[in-house]
């Protein structure tokens, strides 16, 4: 009781005081786990002097690490109510690379000249951020509070107190019960005769009692076989009953337990405002929390639709390599033949990737199509930092009900495949390679090579072979796309493991020397340079999905892109 009247007094709020944040600072930092209370919520409150509008933001500490990282800050290291709210000044770039309000993985925010966010100390804990809203400004001039709830401690306090005096009345009742029952001489009836000690030597005694003899008893004592009138009665006497000192002990140590736990602890263990142990862990989020999947897929097709209209304009910030080189090359080839390009519109939409501790991360997304014949693209996305909007880096159509089940935990975290997978993922792209180039399978691990995409390839390729091309020779080089560690992305799935890849081929066509060149306008819309020449080079790219079944791997596609050509 003392201790919690020590820090709270008589008021239902108990406060630090407010501190002035240091010139220069872009953002003050506090982590929720460091509070050392539980039982309550604690409310920080932000003021700036000048009316500059301020940012307070809720959010997990791996985005506020990478977002925060390197720039000048305020970072507030412990609370210790009433006194203070020790920080510490930590310089750096005077603001992020990215406006703040911006950020998708805000879970609240809130902007004025005053801002404030209530925070419950019993649930999970997250990372708050105080920021200028405005960009180019700082937090010269802002004040920094925090207020601890405490309503009801001097009630309950009270409440410890009159049972602490009831349990100490009770305790004194249960002691001089003890005290007065405890063992003590038998009064003797008479005046009490001093004794001393007999010199003379021990004598045999008569047998014939004094009622025998007609004699009376010396000093009138009475006799051991008779009353005190001195009528014999024929029984000797009984012994008096000992006093139950045994419950009589019990009563006195329950008593006095009772009371000195009481009084050694107050008001005993208060419902709210408790001390408590910080127990600050390194942060984790998954890749995609629940609800994000289809924020992410709408806000991507909407933009990809913007891009497409504007003619690939601003491209590079929602796609990157490999997927980006494939719709620049489709966006040319659209524009040479005269055709709108569209994104796809998605009807069911799921995402999953794993739990990260900081940047860079990693995602899957699915998104179906609506339509009789459904289709499900599968996109592997990435991003770099906080500061950066998601990538997607690759993107395969495949048929919805060959579509993997995802199978997230708890948190919505998706495992990564096993190790295993990763080595026949680099197994398998060897021999995709192998038969984009010769059409031989020669009994590998893959299956689904006759199907689809591949299977469309190996068709392009064999007309262009064909001795009605008029062409002398045609030959095809493909290998594995290394640009990104696609081995590294794997999830597991329902029946066993997702992963994408891609491989890159380049055709070389050789024309007789009397032909002149007429690839037609896709490859004409992809050309990248204007020599003459009676070889022309063909680059192309052939991107899919691996999926493991048990212990059937299986490849997926259902179309492949030319992404360039030059005449040599």
């Amino acid at each position: 009781m003392a201790s919690a009247m020590s820090v709270v007094g008589t008021d239902e709020v108990t406060e630090t005081p407010a501190f002035e944040v240091s010139d220069g600072s872009y953002a003050v930092v506090l982590d929720e786990a460091i509070v050392p209370f539980s039982g309550t919520n604690v409310t920080i409150e932000a003021t700036n002097a000048d009316g500059k509008e301020l940012f307070l933001g809720t959010a997990n500490g791996v985005d506020t690490a990478s977002y925060l990282d390197g720039v000048s800050q305020v970072q507030i290291s412990d609370v210790d109510f009433p006194n203070e709210a020790t920080h510490r000044s930590i310089p750096g770039d005077p603001a992020p690379a990215a406006d703040i309000a911006g950020r998708d993985w805000w879970t609240s925010a809130e902007t004025g000249a005053t801002v404030s966010k209530t925070f419950d100390l019993d649930a999970d804990p997250q990372v708050l951020v105080i920021a200028p809203a405005t960009a180019g400004e700082n937090l010269d001039g802002t004040t920094v509070q925090l207020k601890m709830r405490v309503a009801g401690v001097l009630a309950l306090s009270l409440i410890g107190l009159a049972a602490a005096i009831i349990a100490f009345g009770f305790a004194a009742y249960f002691f001089l019960r003890w005290w007065n029952g405890r063992i003590r001489p038998r009064k003797q009836s008479g005046k009490l005769k001093e004794r001393r000690p007999s010199t003379e030597a021990p004598r045999r005694k008569s047998r014939k009692s004094a009622s025998t003899t007609g004699q009376e008893p010396a000093d009138g004592a009475p006799t051991g076989n008779g009353d005190p009138t001195g009528k014999p009665t024929g029984e000797p006497a009984k012994p008096a009953a000992p006093p139950r000192r045994r419950n009589t002990r019990v009563r006195a140590a329950t008593g006095i337990t009772l009371a000195s736990g009481l009084a050694l602890t107050g008001c005993g263990a208060l419902p709210i405002a408790q001390p408590d142990t910080p127990q600050v862990t390194p942060y984790e989020r998954t890749a995609v929390r629940p609800g994000e999947a289809g924020e992410f897929m709408t806000a991507y097709t909407e933009s990809l639709d913007k891009i497409l209209a504007d003619k690939g304009e601003g491209l590079e910030t929602i796609q990157g390599a490999p997927l980006i080189d494939r719709t620049r090359a489709q966006i040319q080839i659209a524009d040479k033949t005269k055709q709108n390009l569209r994104a796809p519109n998605f009807t069911e939409v799921v995402a999953g990737g794993p739990a990260f501790t900081d940047y860079p991360m990693w995602f899957y997304a699915l998104g179906t199509t609506g339509g009789d014949e459904k289709l499900t693209q599968v996109q592997l996305a990435t991003r770099e930092s906080a500061s950066v909007q998601p990538l997607v880096r690759t993107a395969v159509f495949i048929p919805a009900d060959q579509a993997p089940t995802l199978l997230a935990d708890g948190s919505g975290a998706v495992e990564p495949a096993p190790q295993k997978f990763t080595e026949e993922m680099a197994t398998a792209a060897d021999q995709i390679s192998t038969f984009l180039k010769d059409g031989k399978v020669d009994g590998g691990i893959v299956s689904g090579l006759d199907q689809g995409g591949f299977k469309s390839f190996q068709d392009y390729v064999g007309g262009l072979r064909n001795e009605d091309s008029g062409f002398d020779d045609v030959t095809v080089e493909c290998t594995p796309y290394q640009d990104l560690d696609f081995g590294s992305m794997t999830l597991t799935t329902e029946n066993g493991a997702l992963g994408m890849g891609e491989i890159r081929c380049t055709l070389t066509i050789k024309v007789p020397e009397d032909y002149s060149v007429d690839l037609g306008d896709t490859i004409e819309a992809v050309k990248t340079n204007d020599k003459d020449g009676n070889t022309v080079k063909v680059d192309t790219a052939q991107p899919y999905v691996l999926l493991k079944d048990g212990e059937t791997i299986t490849a997926l596609n259902t179309d492949w892109d030319i992404l360039s050509s030059r005449i040599e």
